[in-house]
């Protein structure tokens, strides 16, 4: 059994915490708030608790389907307030626009958009029942505004979670609810990586100006940062952490894989 928690700590809800993004950001929220991860894997959650306080609660869930993120929460949110609400939940399949069937494009927008919008309704329930304020930070993409060929629902998916969250901002920040956005570019995790096709990663390192991958600290420490205190005035905005790859379309180097996943 879980020890029982002090009364001044407040609870740090990370969507997706079971991936290497949201792992990172349990752990830089952890020194300040009770942790729960909700994730769809429940391996990866048991792994990712394992390297957390003792008192980390995880709850296997399906961000996407209607309902499943309130009802874990309900289960927490009697004893503990909740302060502060990361999203970092998504995936993605490759192909051409025409080649992507309606099975593939609605296992994207569903793992990418609805389970942001099922997470951010799940918040603003919450900090709403709790009669509290709150803050949001949701994990994005590039992909949104610098698509790579060979991924549309995905970019598109994206495109929805940034109108989203800057929709959400603008209903809730009079009621003390801020609702803020990281956009990661390309990160180095196993998901990510793999994507990178062989010869593509030294010019996309050549197109970065920092010429270095982000890697998941880097995302957790601005997620942090926009859940913090000292952003307290800072709503619907959105931290880029990509070692300046967008300032010169580094985007656009990756050349190789997505000409495989369209067959050229």
């Amino acid at each position: 059994m879980s020890p029982s928690p002090s009364p001044s700590r407040t609870v740090a809800v990370v969507v997706g915490g079971g991936g290497e993004i949201g792992r990172a950001i349990a752990a830089r929220l952890a020194g300040r708030h009770r942790i729960v991860l909700l994730d769809r894997d429940a391996d990866r959650l048991r792994s990712a608790a394992e390297a957390l306080p003792a008192d980390t609660l995880i709850g296997e869930v399906d961000a996407a389907a209607e309902g499943a993120v309130e009802a874990a929460l309900r289960d927490i949110a009697a004893d503990e307030p909740i302060a502060v609400f990361a999203i970092a939940v998504g995936t993605t399949e490759g192909g051409s626009l025409a080649a992507l069937d309606r099975a593939a494009w609605s296992r994207v927008v569903d793992s990418n958009l609805s389970s942001v919008f099922q997470s951010l309704r799940a918040a603003i329930t919450a900090f709403e029942e709790q009669q509290s304020g709150g803050a949001v930070c949701v994990v994005g993409s590039v992909h949104a505004d610098a698509p790579v060929p060979g991924y549309p629902a995905y970019a598109a998916a994206k495109a929805g979670v940034a109108a989203l969250t800057r929709q959400t901002a603008a209903e809730y920040g009079h009621r003390g609810i801020r609702v803020n956005s990281v956009t990661p570019g390309w990160t180095r995790t196993r998901h990510t990586t793999g994507r990178i096709a062989d010869g593509d990663l030294d010019a996309l390192l050549d197109a970065t100006p920092l010429r270095e991958l982000a890697e998941p600290q880097d995302i957790a420490a601005a997620v942090a940062f926009l859940l913090g205190d000292e952003a307290r005035r800072i709503t619907g905005a959105d931290i880029v952490v990509d070692g300046g790859a967008s300032l010169l379309g580094a985007a656009a180097v990756l050349r190789s894989g997505s000409r495989s996943l369209l067959g050229l």
